[in-house]
């Protein structure tokens, strides 16, 4: 068999999302009750699923580190990005344009492996966006995200930057982060820059969110 790479990981994991391991071993029992396969594919399932669970009770006990990104990290960027983009929940980036903006970077890391990014991107007035926002699906909702951010939060706050916004699919998210709701109009530098020549303007789905790093910081 060969090996598993981090893009073909996400592609497997595409295929079982939303389910839990207990989920799929039923949809693995009915597929036997309708004999489709056999009960030594059934018991092999199960060992495997055992082993998964395993290995995701180790991964919660892990231990993750968030640094400044360096060009020894663009290939996982780049992956990370393109996964992302391919979900509608960012948008693509060309190599070239993350190696130019790699200071902008911060990633998540555990066992030298990128497992999350995000950039910190600076407009000429001073507001700030954080972009490109991924967790690897492997890893998700173990705390990754909220760390990235905090680092970005932290970094803007040492540039004296008052104001940082996201425009969203997950609300949610930077809601418990700390972000406020806004209007997408009140960020007038997003709109001449990006939203402009937007192709989904008049459609879009995207939430504002914003964060006061001077309230945070008095």
């Amino acid at each position: 068999m060969p090996p598993i790479t981090q893009e073909s990981s996400f592609y497997i994991l595409d295929e079982l999302k939303n389910n839990t391991l207990e989920e799929i071993y039923d949809k693995i029992a009915d597929l036997r009750a309708e004999h489709k396969i056999t009960d030594e594919e059934l018991v092999s399932i199960k060992d495997s699923l055992v082993n998964l669970n395993q290995i995701f009770l180790k991964q919660e006990h892990a231990s993750f580190t968030v640094r400044q990104a360096t060009l020894a990290d663009v290939d996982a960027l780049m992956d990370m990005i393109e996964y992302w983009a391919k979900q509608g929940q960012n948008l693509p980036r060309k190599r070239n344009d993350i190696i130019r903006g790699i200071q902008t970077f911060a990633v998540c890391v555990k066992d030298s492996q990128v497992m999350g990014c995000a950039c910190l991107y600076v407009y000429d007035s001073g507001l700030a966006e954080i972009r490109s926002l991924g967790v690897s699906p492997v890893v998700q909702r173990q705390g990754q995200g909220r760390a990235i951010v905090n680092y970005l939060l932290k970094r803007a706050a040492k540039m004296f930057i008052k104001r940082v916004f996201v425009l969203t699919r997950s609300p949610e998210f930077f809601s418990k982060v700390g972000f406020q709701k806004t209007v997408i109009e009140a960020l007038p530098e997003k709109i001449l820059k990006d939203c402009e020549n937007c192709p989904k303007r008049a459609t879009c789905d995207e939430v504002a969110y914003i964060y006061d790093v001077n309230k945070e910081n008095a």
